[in-house]
């Protein structure tokens, strides 16, 4: 394997080999690991910051403003669609039988957010939906 990478300015660097790895473990974190134990719970744990207030979902170790130890909680907030996608074509280019809908929930007074399969419901920024399955990405359905 060579691990030569010379390039120019207006050239593209470019890796044409194979790199082997025997194993790669993949941890969560202290956070994600809280926020993964809470979705198996039905729960979305987020963190609040002690100084600021501001409340992060996913759940984060430290506040991203004021760099300060986050305290786990349960958010409780309604859940709204912010964006979404309509998916048509699968990877290959091929027509779905039914388009996918993906969203970016947010929880009310919380900053973040997550992913979701919308699969019930008529779709719009702002309206509010149901967890169906706590798993990622979430499956909801449109209030």
């Amino acid at each position: 394997m060579s691990w030569e990478k010379i390039g120019k300015e207006d050239n593209l660097l470019t890796w044409k080999d194979k790199m082997g790895a025997e194993e790669y473990v993949y941890t969560t974190g202290v956070a994600g690991e809280e926020f993964f134990n809470g979705l198996k719970q039905k729960k979305i744990i987020g963190s609040r910051c002690p100084k600021c207030g501001k409340v992060y979902v996913p759940a984060r170790l430290y506040c991203e403003d004021c760099f300060v130890k986050t305290n786990f909680i349960e958010v409780n907030e309604k859940a709204y669609i912010d964006s979404y996608t309509i998916i048509y074509k699968d990877d290959e280019g091929n027509k779905l039988e039914k388009p996918q809908i993906i969203a970016l929930i947010r929880f009310g007074n919380t900053k973040g957010g997550l992913l979701a399969y919308v699969v019930e419901g008529e779709v719009e920024i702002g309206k509010e939906v149901e967890i169906l399955e706590y798993k990622i990405p979430l499956i909801v359905r449109v209030k």
